[in-house]
């Protein structure tokens, strides 16, 4: 996946340590129900993220602006890469159920998401086959989303900076469930409206096919799109701010 574009225009350097914005819900890390206070804590910010908090490193979320994405041809029923340009994704922040779980002594943590719509909006660039039929063309597009049940398992490590322990993301996976996925892409085929109307049509009534085909790369771009988010965050603010 080549998404380097979108970790570096997510991925913010810090210079110095920083405090959670005073709206966020904080945890104590000996506490019995530590879990259950991160998932709120975590489901409280998310819903917060419709404007962003720069000095801890984190954008709006809605929507969550990223300048490009690619996804790879699949080897099954999508044969073309899908490449997308001035990305704009709706819904991050309007979960239906969060839960969150970590590990500081595993170095792991969980995030489970259940979100209604996710909404993509961007300008794409496709040339390939669909259910072996030819597709070729460019312009505005939109991926819509129901019901998208994520897992995100993060995998990080320790460090030290500044006299501050911080904690950095080294391994995201992500796996993506949506109860149904509709497709739209605009000036297919130079223009033709029944050409681009009908392959339309064909992708929106096999989407379990087409989508599955290119799951894996929509989990890779996605993943990298949170685990991006979170290690902004985690560059500013120290564990001492995160869990007290």
């Amino acid at each position: 996946m080549k998404n380097s574009i979108l970790i570096c225009s997510l991925l913010v350097a810090a210079c110095t340590c920083a405090k959670l914005p005073s709206t966020f819900k904080k945890c104590k890390k000996d506490q019995p129900d530590v879990n259950e206070c991160l998932s709120a804590a975590v489901d409280d910010a998310i819903r917060q993220l419709d404007k962003p908090f720069k000095q801890v490193g984190l954008p709006s979320l809605e929507p969550l602006e990223i300048p490009a994405v690619t996804i790879e041809a699949g080897t099954g029923a999508v044969g073309l890469q899908q490449n997308f340009k001035n990305v704009k994704i709706y819904g991050f922040t309007k979960p239906e159920s969060t839960k969150f779980e970590i590990d500081l002594e595993k170095k792991t943590a969980k995030l489970e998401m259940i979100v209604p719509e996710i909404k993509i909006l961007a300008e794409y660039d496709v040339n390939g086959k669909i259910l072996l039929l030819p597709v070729y063309g460019e312009g505005p597009g939109t991926v819509i989303m129901k019901n998208m049940h994520g897992k995100l398992t993060f995998i990080f490590e320790e460090y030290e900076k500044k006299g501050e322990k911080h904690l950095k993301i080294i391994e995201g996976k992500l796996k993506m469930q949506p109860e149904s996925v509709h497709f739209n892409f605009e000036n297919l085929f130079n223009g033709d409206k029944a050409l681009g109307d009908n392959i339309n049509k064909v992708m929106n009534e096999n989407w379990e096919e087409v989508f599955s085909d290119v799951k894996s790369s929509y989990e890779d771009a996605f993943g990298q799109i949170v685990t991006g988010l979170f290690n902004g965050l985690l560059a500013k603010v120290p564990i001492s701010e995160l869990l007290e």
